[in-house]
């Protein structure tokens, strides 16, 4: 998980969020009426916002994980909030199914946009955990099972993206200064960008192996 900012709300959303939410809060069993915030506009929005990642795992979304527009406080908990651009995001459906309706007033699901992350997560290779006697990160991490068994698919791309690292940094290491080197250089920085697939973990592994001025 990286930090977040959000992007100006959709047009389409602006112009219509108040006549959506009063006609599916008139006929809850529409789910044509329910699901307005799926429109291409703020989909797409939303995808360049969490730069095309899963705002929890940050598996990339693409053709075989379409991902999910998340609403971050359920709408079975609060349904005004259904269309509120700020309430909205985009997970993937492994990350989506597990949250569910998981909310807390207090002591909320974290949340990239108004929560520094960093202090909340560590990364251990593939696994990421909780920092000690942080609750939230701790449930965090519990409720999507980012560090089970079940998530095994997850924690296999995560293994993938630690092996390309590892032969990078080793190139990298015994490159002797000039053009490959700093290419090998620009590849490290460009993986640990918040654009880029598990970047959390990428930099967190890049500065582990001392090259911290590269993920800075």
């Amino acid at each position: 998980m990286r930090s977040l900012s959000k992007l100006p709300e959709p047009g389409i959303l602006a112009e219509n969020h108040v006549a959506w939410l009063q006609e599916y809060l008139q006929d809850l069993s529409s789910d044509a009426k329910r699901t307005r915030y799926r429109h291409p506009d703020i989909k797409s929005t939303l995808k360049l916002e969490t730069h095309e990642k899963c705002v929890y795992c940050e598996s990339r979304i693409g053709h075989n994980t379409p991902g999910d527009i998340e609403h971050k406080i359920p709408s079975s908990k609060d349904r005004t909030k259904h269309f509120i651009w700020s309430n909205l995001t985009i997970a993937c459906g492994e990350c989506n199914r597990r949250k569910n309706s998981y909310y807390q007033e207090h002591d909320g699901f974290l949340d990239p946009y108004t929560d520094d992350v960093e202090q909340y997560l560590d990364f251990e290779g593939p696994v990421v955990t909780s920092k000690p006697g942080e609750v939230r990160g701790e449930v965090f991490v519990a409720t999507l099972e980012l560090c089970s068994a079940n998530r095994l698919s997850l924690v296999t791309q995560k293994i993938a993206k630690i092996n390309e690292l590892r032969h990078i940094l080793e190139r990298y290491n015994s490159a002797d200064p000039g053009p490959l080197k700093e290419v090998l250089k620009r590849q490290l920085i460009e993986m640990s960008r918040p654009g880029g697939e598990y970047s959390a973990m990428v930099r967190s592994a890049v500065r582990a192996k001392g090259y911290a001025e590269l993920v800075e």
